[in-house]
């Protein structure tokens, strides 16, 4: 019996060998070396195939590919199918970038010509009227949706930081030195009025003709009930500087800021109309150079290092919906409660243009201008888009 059982354990230990031997030798059972493929497009969202095998994945990906020759196909309902061929000679990371061509008739971001100026703030009435101001005191006014410019006489050499619109003829920019001026004829010309400040001012906002806010340095806040022909400070609570403010209503609104280096982030809302200022908790360190609100509680804000943070309690608590990469988010525009464009810079450099379509919730790569962007603005109701920056006017139609 002892001899049997000896025999059955060698059998199935040579069974076992070789088993283990035929493994070895098999080339099929070798473990596959692979490298990694970091693939984005502009837009983004495309859906990703490799070697003619639909992944089922859409950009921005990672994925792990074999040592070899390989093709990677981007597939996006408006454009053209666009097809590259690569090589994984070693396990190593590639990344591409792969800009979309749009098919005849798609929308398309554009650089407006005639602009030549850095444009700062612009602001859009209804889908005719739109108004652009930015360094050296440019300002720019258009009645066909943003065809075409026409320089105006801003009257004043300052940086204008911000443009804000109550009408389509009448309304107000800010900038440098507590600079902030008024139109009454359509943009064509401006008056100066008096801040009562040398602070610079960085962001404005008109709820109507007569009552506005603007905000600045050191965590100024101005406010104005006469069409701005005077100003009064109200107590903001903080010494951060302040980069934009919102109005929901004549009493709702927010402001936030903290660029600059080691400030930390500011989040500020008042339901009095600035008569107090409450500051909300944090979302990280990174400052917000934006913010919108779509209704009485759902708004967004943007700001550097990718953020971009989202409350549903009406400014009280955020959450942060994107956060971290090499871009600083400058500004953010809603053309529906769902449809969203923000635009910033990438190293300084270019113009980054994100989009979302889920209310806020998720953002893809969209497009990129060659030069850092600093606003954009949209007209709810249409899916056109406006964006100032170093290169000038873009539009999206």
């Amino acid at each position: 019996m002892k001899r049997r059982s000896f025999c059955v354990l060698l059998i199935l230990a040579c069974v076992f060998l070789a088993h283990i031997l035929a493994g070895c030798g098999g080339e099929s059972t070798k473990p596959s070396i692979k490298g990694l493929v970091y693939v984005n497009s502009l837009p983004g969202g495309a859906l990703v195939q490799v070697d003619g095998l639909n992944t089922g994945d859409l950009t921005p990906d990672s994925l792990f590919i074999r040592i070899g020759n390989h093709t990677l196909t981007l597939s996006l309902a408006g454009y053209n199918d666009t097809t590259l061929s690569f090589s994984m000679p070693r396990p190593d990371t590639l990344s591409f970038l792969v800009r979309l061509s749009p098919l005849a008739g798609t929308s398309i971001w554009t650089q407006v010509p005639g602009v030549s100026a850095v444009i700062f703030g612009i602001d859009f009435v209804n889908l005719s009227y739109g108004y652009a101001v930015g360094q050296n005191g440019v300002v720019f006014a258009t009645s066909s949706s943003g065809v075409s410019w026409s320089p105006g006489n801003s009257g004043t050499s300052e940086d204008l930081t911000s443009v804000s619109f109550a009408s389509s003829n009448v309304g107000w920019a800010c900038g440098t030195h507590g600079t902030i001026i008024k139109t009454t004829n359509y943009g064509a010309t401006w008056d100066s009025m008096s801040s009562g400040t040398g602070l610079d001012l960085h962001g404005i906002f008109f709820f109507n003709t007569t009552v506005g806010w603007a905000v600045g340095d050191s965590g100024k806040i101005l406010k104005s009930t006469d069409g701005g022909l005077s100003w009064n400070p109200q107590y903001s609570g903080t010494a951060k500087n302040l980069s934009a403010v919102y109005f929901f209503s004549s009493t709702l609104g927010w402001a936030v800021g903290g660029f600059l280096p080691g400030e930390g982030q500011v989040i500020l809302r008042t339901t009095d109309g600035g008569i107090t200022w409450s500051q909300s908790a944090s979302v990280g360190t990174s400052c917000l150079r934006d913010v919108l609100f779509m209704t009485a509680q759902v708004g967004l804000g943007v700001g550097d290092n990718g953020l971009i943070v989202r409350s549903t309690d009406g400014g009280i608590s955020w959450g942060p919906v994107a956060s971290g990469g090499p871009i600083s988010l400058r500004s953010i525009a809603s053309w529906s409660d769902v449809g969203f464009w923000a635009v910033g810079d990438r190293y300084g450099a270019f113009g980054p243009i994100l989009r979302s379509t889920d209310g806020g919730l998720s953002w893809l790569p969209f497009d990129e201008a060659p030069q850092a962007l600093y606003c954009v603005e949209a007209v709810r109701g249409v899916t056109n888009g406006w964006a100032g920056g170093v290169g000038g006017i873009w539009d999206y139609r």
